[in-house]
């Protein structure tokens, strides 16, 4: 996966998906509950062992238990988790990180940018960018952070 191809996709599962694995280090859970349907309707679903899936059943698709992301580019509840957690990981590694969302002229602008001990200055921001929500531009702006991680992965 590249730059273009992260920024040209949709908000939704999808992106959700690979913000949960490669941002929020979670991948899909390999066991399914057997109780995910009545705890779904008690109104408490599974959880993932860190949080980032729920194990949901649908009606449309039979009622199946099916691990689905949070809804990280839809939601800023979720998306905010996704800030925290980029924090945490720059400030474990004692780097400083700047993330700015800002909203200018009906769209959302994330910029995350983190310190080049070398230079004594910021790097380029890793995305700036307009999106029609901002929990959309905080998760393509995270999966750029990990950019270089997922190439890794593919090869």
């Amino acid at each position: 996966m590249n730059k273009v191809e992260i920024l040209v996709m949709e908000a939704g599962e999808e992106l959700d998906r690979l913000v949960a694995t490669e941002v929020m280090g979670e991948p899909v859970p390999e066991f399914t509950p057997e109780n995910a349907l009545d705890l779904q309707l008690a109104g408490s679903p599974v959880k993932s062992p860190k949080g980032n899936w729920l194990c949901l059943c649908r009606y449309g698709e039979g009622d199946i238990p099916t691990w689905r992301p949070l809804p990280y580019s839809t939601d800023i509840s979720a998306a905010w988790l996704v800030v925290e957690k980029l924090a945490e990981g720059w400030e474990r590694d004692h780097e400083p990180i700047s993330i700015e969302v800002m909203y200018d002229c009906g769209a959302y602008e994330a910029k995350i940018e983190t310190w080049n001990d070398g230079k004594i200055d910021w790097n380029e921001p890793i995305l700036s960018g307009s999106y029609n929500k901002a929990p959309e531009a905080i998760c393509k702006a995270a999966l750029l952070t990990r950019l270089d991680e997922i190439k890794e992965l593919e090869e």
